[in-house]
């Protein structure tokens, strides 16, 4: 017995508990410096894999922008894909037969809308990805969707017909993934404080500011550019621009300019000019 009542043997088990403990930082830090991302057992279990060439082929039929990348761009966006469906859960029901494909889609929405940024693994915001074949019944909402985002529960939930439309036609401002990932995007930089996540939450902000203002509700009233649902509401209506965003920036930026200005800060990348950057961004 020692002064705290231990006994030799208590003592041990005291030490090994303590150093399975320190054992389990330093794999931590280690494991999040070394990876750069969270230590977990399922990225642990589930390294990232290559993209085949089979993949790489279908990226270059389904998505428009990825030819408008120079070599460097194209690099950084497969990077990010093959991140993005290497460590993200996907769940199918209901005997869903194109489960790549459908991965693919969900992916590549994710890699295009952080092109600009360094913080592109949505790890604070999307655990799961739920596919079902066509629309489904959300008991969440009560109601039946074709697509939504669950904050609380970090989940995105599709119908992979939707889905797949969205990329069929590449121009017709009607894309499911980007629509659905623009909403996670929003709630994986609300609590963060680096300097991205605040030029983001300071570039909302001023979309607030005009999307409130009675000038651009007259000009948006008239206007056809954006469809009816983004009159929903103000998140409806920043998830809608994401998608005029990356499927006709040019008439974007030719119809709204100003808005369309602090949405490409607010990535920090511009499909009218690819190889445009904010300066000084670290």
């Amino acid at each position: 017995m020692d002064g705290l009542g231990l006994t030799e043997a208590q003592k041990q088990i005291a030490a090994l508990i303590l150093a399975f403990g320190l054992l389990y930082v330093f794999a931590r830090v280690g494991y999040q410096y070394f990876f750069g991302e969270k230590f977990t057992l399922y990225n642990v279990f589930h390294p990232v894999k290559r993209i085949t060439s089979k993949e790489r082929q279908f990226i270059a039929d389904f998505l428009l922008p990825y030819h408008q990348f120079n070599a460097e761009q194209r690099r950084a966006f497969l990077e990010r894909f093959a991140w993005f469906k290497s460590k993200k859960k996907f769940v199918f029901y209901n005997g869903i037969t194109n489960e790549e494909q459908i991965k693919a889609y969900v992916s590549a929405s994710a890699a295009l809308l952080t092109m600009g940024m360094q913080d592109f693994k949505f790890e604070g915001s999307i655990s799961r990805v739920i596919i079902y074949p066509n629309k489904y019944y959300s008991r969440i909402a009560r109601n039946h969707h074709i697509g939504e985002y669950n904050p609380r529960l970090k989940i995105l939930v599709f119908s992979s017909e939707d889905l797949e439309n969205g990329y069929r036609i590449p121009n017709d401002n009607l894309n499911l993934g980007i629509h659905e990932v623009a909403h996670a995007l929003m709630f994986e930089t609300k609590k963060k404080s680096t300097w991205e996540a605040r030029r983001f939450k300071v570039g909302i902000a001023r979309i607030k500011k005009l999307y409130d203002g009675k000038v651009f509700q007259d000009v948006l009233e008239k206007s056809t550019y954006f469809r009816e649902y983004g009159k929903t509401n103000f998140y409806e209506f920043f998830a809608v621009c994401m998608e005029n965003f990356i499927e006709s920036p040019s008439e974007f930026s030719k119809e709204f300019p100003e808005l369309y200005d602090t949405l490409r800060r607010v990535l920090n990348f511009d499909l009218n000019q690819p190889n445009w950057r904010l300066k000084n961004v670290t």
